[in-house]
């Protein structure tokens, strides 16, 4: 998935924006520019089995108050940072918090192996997230 990721990343131009030679650095030396979390950062259970994505974050109220609260201020602890949503699921949630939308990467596939149409939403999404890492680039 790392793999993944970081090609992603790299094919639209943040390693440039952040001034490293591949984003393979921010998972290494330059882990000082990374600041991670998951969309839902605590364990979450429905029905006795790990969440796995459903229901849906903003079609269960628990999981929509966390997404507000916890999300968001997890978010604003980092003002300046562009905020990448790993799949649909994340971005939902990250729109529940309400944070700018200049500063979100929208439209970043999951970049996992299991995702079969990682490669065809990339492709589609590819110059409209290097326009936007191009502007958030500009602003901070």
């Amino acid at each position: 998935m790392r793999t993944n990721m970081i090609s992603m990343l790299n094919g639209i131009g943040l390693q440039t924006a952040l001034g490293v030679s591949s984003t393979a650095q921010l998972f290494a030396e330059r882990s000082d520019l990374l600041a991670s979390t998951s969309a839902i950062c605590h364990a979450v259970f429905i029905q006795g089995a790990n969440y796995s994505g459903s229901p849906a974050v903003d079609r269960h109220p628990v999981l929509t108050a966390f997404a507000r609260q916890v999300l968001k201020e997890n978010l604003e602890m980092v003002p300046d940072a562009l905020v990448i949503p790993l799949g649909k699921a994340a971005s939902k949630a990250v729109e529940l918090t309400n944070i700018s939308p200049d500063r979100v990467l929208s439209g970043f596939p999951h970049p996992s192996g299991a995702n079969g149409h990682r490669a065809r939403l990339y492709a589609e999404a590819r110059e409209a997230m290097t326009q936007r890492v191009r502007t958030w680039t500009r602003s901070s």
